[in-house]
């Protein structure tokens, strides 16, 4: 049994001996910042190429909008083959050709509105609408980044854990050579060992679990940020200011109201491009013809041009619900921005205490670790003169590594916590 149980230990450091030698080998992969992940993410991230596609959808309706005070020209081209010719003659020396047998006509038009009060509130409705799309766009990037920024953070909490395995591992090799030294001596018996080696076998099944999580966090930032190549993440949490943030400054910055107050406007503009629909419109036209007969002028080409006045007196009462909607919506922008306003305002204060509490939080895990680590190297001094048991010892290393995990996971929270309250503060995610 004494001989299977080297054999087994032989096996587990051989093992550890190659996948030492295997990650000397590989290259070290170069590190990512978290400015460059979401600059990566700005260029290539997919859900970000959506909102780029509806944002140039909306400013397609800001030309469609100056279209409506661009003069219209008109050109067209006729070939007619006619049955038969006609003409008469209208002097001793002139023929005049009504209809020849092959018949071309061309003729150009155009069309300019002079004054048309209602297309240019339509004007500033569509380009308060557009800048109320750019806003919503700014609004779906920081949506998108935050989610990059956390995905980052999840990555670099990973590999604080996965450094916390790897020590543990060490840790319980040492402790099952002790075990077996002393066993080989008679100084412990046998369910020592084996205590020993459950527990490496459980570090090492840790270590794989934690593995596992980092390649799956690493997956989705590498999704995030479409890079197929290896990187490791470098993670520095940006200090954030200690005294409140001006609700005014975060009103400001915030696209999501920027949006809403465009949308205000929008609407309002709208409104009263509705209600001057009532007042006329004038506009001048001009045409050209030419042709290969003779009009009963005796020319082979006609031209006019004058000014038109078009006044709608009655349209079943169209435009007036029209502006009663635009009225309702510009209503419900407002109101919608004066809910917001008290969200971000509730934000920075729950930001402040959240950010506060989670850094007390992780100065209690340090210390955890600092204590864990005290405790560990005391019991394993009495275990090796003999004052303590080797299950207390197995539980100090289990305390460590539970500590160390519980201090990643706090450098994660404050991490996250500082960037929700940068995002409700609108300097999340800057230029």
């Amino acid at each position: 049994m004494r001989q299977v149980t080297k054999a087994g230990l032989g096996m587990v450091l051989l093992l550890a001996g190659l996948q030492t030698a295997t990650a000397r080998a590989e290259p070290e992969a170069p590190e990512l910042t978290l400015e460059q992940a979401m600059a990566m993410a700005r260029k290539a991230n997919r859900s970000l190429r959506v909102e780029q596609a509806h944002l140039a959808q909306a400013r397609t309706n800001l030309e469609l909008a100056w279209a409506a005070l661009y003069p219209t020209v008109a050109a067209q081209g006729k070939y007619t083959r006619n049955n038969i010719a006609f003409s008469f003659p209208i002097s001793p020396t002139e023929t005049l050709t009504v209809q020849p047998k092959n018949q071309l006509d061309g003729s150009l038009s155009f069309t300019v509105p002079l004054l048309a009060p209602s297309a240019y509130l339509a004007l500033q409705a569509v380009r308060s609408g557009v800048g109320a799309s750019e806003a919503q766009f700014e609004t779906s990037q920081t949506t998108i980044l935050f989610g990059v920024a956390q995905a980052f953070y999840a990555a670099a909490i990973t590999e604080e854990v996965m450094s916390a395995r790897r020590s543990n591992i060490e840790v319980a090799r040492a402790t099952l050579q002790n075990a077996q030294t002393r066993y080989q001596n008679g100084s412990v018996t046998k369910v020592d060992v084996d205590r020993a080696e459950l527990a490496l076998v459980r570090a090492e099944q840790g270590a794989r679990e934690s593995h596992f999580a980092r390649e799956q966090a690493y997956r989705a930032l590498s999704t995030l940020i479409q890079s197929e190549r290896r990187f490791k993440v470098r993670a520095a949490v940006a200090a954030t200011a200690e005294e409140p943030l001006s609700l005014e400054s975060a009103l400001h910055l915030r696209p999501e109201f920027r949006a809403l107050e465009l949308g205000v406007r929008s609407a309002d503009a709208q409104r009263r491009a509705y209600a001057w629909r009532w007042a006329p419109t004038l506009s001048a036209f001009g045409s050209l013809r030419v042709f290969n007969y003779d009009n009963f002028a005796s020319e082979q080409h006609a031209w006019a041009i004058g000014a038109q006045l078009d006044w709608v007196l009655y349209d079943g009462g169209v435009r007036d619900a029209q502006r009663h909607l635009a009225r309702a919506q510009a209503e419900e922008a407002a109101a919608q921005a004066a809910v917001l306003r008290d969200a971000i305002g509730d934000d920075l204060a729950n930001g402040h205490g959240l950010l506060d509490t989670k850094r007390h939080a992780q100065r209690a895990a340090e210390r955890s670790v600092a204590l864990a680590l005290e405790t560990l190297e005391l019991v394993r001094t009495q275990y090796a003169a003999g004052n303590a048991a080797q299950i207390d010892l197995l539980q100090a290393q289990d305390g460590l590594v539970a500590a160390e995990e519980a201090l990643a996971q706090a450098h994660f929270e404050v991490a996250v916590a500082d960037l929700t309250l940068r995002r409700a503060a609108g300097s999340f995610p800057g230029q």
